[in-house]
């Protein structure tokens, strides 16, 4: 099973405006009408209920969003971007390289914007005015966001079967529900986790076999490590032990300490403990012994075969007693809260107000991305571009922040990459 991968996602660049006149015939002074750029597509995550693994992500890990068309004259505006949809399992974490969560998907069809496309930049009719007719600057369009992730799958059940390799976890599930595991008599035959829905007095939960634990398992021996994070999703542990081993107690507390040891509480679930392979005599009959072996932490205890079903009624009375009571110990499912600072917001970027100058080895660096994209379509051969730019600085408030910043004739202005002498 694929449960984590890193990809490489961009969206798209804005188109840039267009610079144009109107040069129709019998229409004097025709004035501007270069067209804004189009937006750029968005790279969207969206849970599918259809996918259960991230398989796919395997032979395919860069997802590029289409750029937005550059707008073009009689005030044609360019094309938008198409957006790129990465379907994903339910159950699925969107992180940073650096591990942290930007969303959790719980819900089929339920999206979340991993990155915006970059906007479209304005054609030189928005930069019109009654002292400015025929404007020759334009935007260029904003560039798209360039991102790595990470996704991590921790599929989303009520009830976890643990316990270690061959006592029979498989085994349980097919027979409580409609799941077809793999089963062998030998260990390490579940190689992934496996769901399916059990029924059981009107009531219906979600049960998923996790792939046997051994010592070791929480620092990644065996199979443990790759699986346990699957655990964290559950509710209540049905805790597996193979009654026919040597020393089932000691195997029942190596189990409780990996969970301890892996943290993220999963040693505080419920445990409903199951004793398995009664069908076995010999097990029969030292089931009473076993039981007393176990510890103060058995007492959800119960003897079980996942191949008679003996004893199985018993187990899923307990395990829905388990739900219920966890259900019931939250009055109220948990909600959003604006006002609460803790709760994380997703939202785009904020984007940058006003302009910000920041002096850097003797240059006067403008923080500016509207006039930044301005800057970019200049030509700078062209007086008048350059004049109506130096106006247009006035007018959004960078010229007066260079002055505020101590900027004199002589000093080096930087605008994006271009950089010019200030007068």
């Amino acid at each position: 099973m694929i449960d984590q991968v890193d990809i490489h996602i961009k969206s798209g660049n804005g188109g840039d405006g267009a610079i144009s006149g109107r040069h129709e015939k019998f229409v004097p002074r025709g004035g501007p009408d270069g067209g804004d750029g189009g937006n750029g597509g968005d790279v969207i995550i969206i849970g599918n209920r259809n996918d259960n693994t991230l398989l796919t992500f395997r032979y395919r890990k860069n997802f590029q969003a289409r750029n937005g068309g550059n707008g073009s004259k009689a005030k044609k505006h360019g094309n938008n971007g198409q957006s790129v949809y990465i379907n994903v399992p339910i159950g699925t974490q969107v992180c940073t390289s650096e591990g942290k969560i930007l969303a959790d998907i719980k819900n089929d069809g339920e999206e979340y914007i991993a990155a915006y496309g970059g906007r479209g930049g304005y054609g030189n009719v928005k930069y019109a005015s009654s002292t400015n007719q025929y404007p020759v600057i334009a935007q260029s369009g904003e560039v798209g966001i360039e991102l790595d992730l990470r996704l991590e799958l921790k599929l989303l059940a009520d009830v976890g079967i643990v316990g270690a390799p061959n006592a029979g976890k498989s085994s349980l599930l097919m027979l409580l529900s409609a799941a077809k595991p793999k089963i062998a008599n030998y260990p390490f035959t579940t190689l992934e986790p496996n769901l399916g829905v059990v029924e059981h007095k009107g009531q219906d939960f979600v049960m998923v076999d996790i792939p046997g634990l051994i010592e070791g398992a929480h620092q990644g021996i065996g199979l443990g490590h790759e699986f346990l994070r699957h655990i964290e999703r559950t509710k209540v542990l049905v805790h597996l032990v193979d009654g026919s081993e040597a020393k089932p107690d000691e195997t029942f507390k190596q189990i409780n300490t990996e969970l301890e040891l892996f943290g993220r509480g999963l040693s505080d679930k419920p445990q409903v403990l199951a004793l398995n392979k009664i069908d076995i005599e010999e097990v029969k009959v030292l089931a009473e012994d076993i039981k007393d072996t176990m510890g103060p932490e058995a007492w959800r205890f119960h003897i079980i075969s996942a191949v008679t079903g003996e004893g199985i009624e018993d187990v899923l009375d307990e395990v829905i007693q388990a739900l219920e009571e966890i259900e019931n110990s939250d009055p109220a499912p948990f909600r959003y809260d604006k006002a609460d600072e803790n709760v994380p917001t997703l939202r785009p970027e904020p984007r940058v107000q006003g302009a910000r100058i920041v002096k850097n080895d003797g240059v006067y660096v403008v923080d500016a991305p509207g006039v930044e994209r301005i800057a970019e379509r200049i030509n700078y051969e062209d007086w008048m571009a350059r004049m109506q730019l130096y106006r247009h600085m006035g007018k959004v408030g960078v010229v007066r922040a260079l002055e505020n910043s101590g900027i004199k004739p002589g000093d080096t202005v930087r605008l994006g990459t271009v950089e010019w002498e200030w007068e």
